[in-house]
């Protein structure tokens, strides 16, 4: 911990972490779950999958950015003052991405799991949730501080990887790669 940090033998402030855990995912968790109850409930299930998910998607994508853009900008100084410190943090990433995908190919390789299902389990188990490690990193130390670069770093590689993942999965569907 004193490494990304700065410090050591910390104590944990249970109340903002809780409170920053609810902001950045049980409150928007709960949003979605009642505004897709609601919007289907009121316009079906045909509309809310064909015109509602595609601009939430594209909403999402924008709003992915806009938060990793001000969390690179936020942690700029931090960045190009330790170099080193990301570097630390991005090998054991990039080595781990590989390893994790490929155990999750085998293993749905061996259950025979069907595409959608396959890629679903590979994608969620290839992932680090980041977004959890961020909200409590910045909840814990704010935003411009080393342990929220750490976490950022994760999610910088995390986004290019899993978005290739999800091409490369189709590229393994159309060779016939899963059941």
């Amino acid at each position: 911990m004193k490494l990304l940090t700065g410090m050591q033998n910390i104590s944990l402030d249970w109340i903002a972490l809780i409170i920053s855990v609810t902001v950045f995912i049980g409150i928007p968790l709960i949003i979605g779950i009642i505004s897709k109850k609601i919007l289907i409930a009121w316009k079906g299930k045909i509309w809310f999958e064909t015109k509602y998910r595609p601009i939430i998607g594209i909403i999402a994508i924008i709003a992915l950015l806009l938060t990793l853009i001000t969390l690179f900008s936020m942690n700029g100084q931090t960045m190009i003052d330790h170099p080193y410190e990301l570097v630390l943090v991005s090998i054991p990433l990039l080595i781990l991405y590989p390893v994790i995908v490929a155990i999750n190919l085998a293993i749905t390789r061996l259950f025979k799991l069907k595409y959608r299902e396959a890629a679903t389990a590979i994608i969620i188990g290839s992932s680090s949730h980041f977004e959890i490690a961020i909200a409590t990193a910045v909840g814990l130390y704010g935003v411009g501080s080393k342990a929220a670069l750490g976490t950022t770093m994760g999610l910088f590689w995390e986004v290019p990887i899993m978005l290739s993942l999800v091409y490369f999965l189709k590229y393994l569907h159309k060779k016939n790669f899963f059941k």
